[in-house]
């Protein structure tokens, strides 16, 4: 995906997102954004959620959040989030590791991010009568003020709360290392692969014994592994993805129907028609004509 952004000369640059050291969402899971699908990436993941109620799903466990809750993902950890009702306004904060760790190490400081990648997070949901909430939400909520303001310093000023927001995770002991045993690891990087091969390749014609192939597993075994790990069957995570991808699609372009359902992996108009009304209980002409000009405000640097 890429992205407009304004440099610090005021001109407009075309970036790629995913090479940005810290982004900044807001989403509105009534304006027709689905939610995220399992997916894990090397950042550091943390969300605000400002309204309404809905679920993450964050390695192996399943947890309902609701106003006022943070939600601190790790990196490399197999994640999802989804609203109850279709009432999920949430801020997401997007973290490279890179981008809090100094050139030379200097005071030692790196370790406490660079064992964010082997670290277990005790409480990934934190909601308001845990310990240290007001501590932990405080810089986030300068973070939001300092994107609003858009000042002179903004940048500097995002930092220096992302390393509060650390501090208060450290001193509350909402991060310890992992325990996690070899198998468990070996599975989750199993896993990690087969979703990252079918995102990649979702608008072909997928097979269970491809990605089966691929992770180097027989299909019955590495079925049983994935639905272990994502509580759903490999089918139904590709019909799902393949589902979020056409809904972006029609919000996004002008392509015809019938070239997104092909685009996205759907053969049959009919049958794509059907999942689709199914999945959102909206065809996907009239999906289009109510999201269509809706967006998610999106800033990085």
């Amino acid at each position: 995906m890429k992205k407009i952004i304004e440099n610090p000369n005021d001109e407009e640059t075309e970036i790629k997102e995913s090479d940005m050291p810290f982004r900044y969402y807001q989403f509105d899971y009534s304006d027709g954004f689905s939610g995220f699908q399992f997916h894990w990436h090397e950042e550091i993941e943390i969300h605000y959620v400002v309204s309404g109620s809905g679920s993450f799903f964050i390695d192996d466990t399943e947890y309902n959040v609701g106003k006022g809750d943070i939600i601190f993902i790790a990196p490399r950890i197999i994640h999802s989030g989804k609203s109850e009702n279709n009432d999920l306004v949430d801020i997401c904060y997007m973290v490279d590791n890179d981008y809090l760790m100094s050139k030379n190490n200097e005071y030692n400081t790196d370790k406490f991010f660079t064992e964010l990648i082997n670290t277990k997070v005790e409480l990934p949901v934190i909601h308001m009568q845990n310990e240290g909430y007001e501590q932990l939400r405080a810089p986030l909520h300068l973070i939001d003020s300092c994107v609003e303001r858009r000042g002179p310093f903004f940048q500097l000023e995002i930092k220096r709360n992302l390393f509060d927001f650390f501090i208060e995770l450290y001193k509350n002991n909402y991060l310890s290392m992992s325990s996690q045993s070899s198998n468990h690891i070996e599975t989750k990087s199993i896993v990690k692969q087969s979703i990252s091969y079918i995102q990649q390749n979702a608008s072909g014609k997928l097979t269970i014994d491809e990605i089966a192939s691929h992770v180097g597993l027989s299909s019955s075994y590495f079925m049983k592994l994935f639905k272990e790990c994502t509580k759903m069957t490999c089918v139904e995570y590709i019909k799902i993805l393949r589902l979020n991808n056409a809904a972006n699609m029609l919000k996004e372009t002008d392509e015809s129907i019938l070239q997104i359902a092909h685009t996205c992996g759907f053969f049959n108009l009919s049958l794509f028609n059907r999942e689709f009304k199914r999945y959102y209980s909206i065809t996907p002409s009239l999906y289009r004509k109510k999201y269509k000009m809706s967006e998610i405000e999106f800033i990085t640097f």
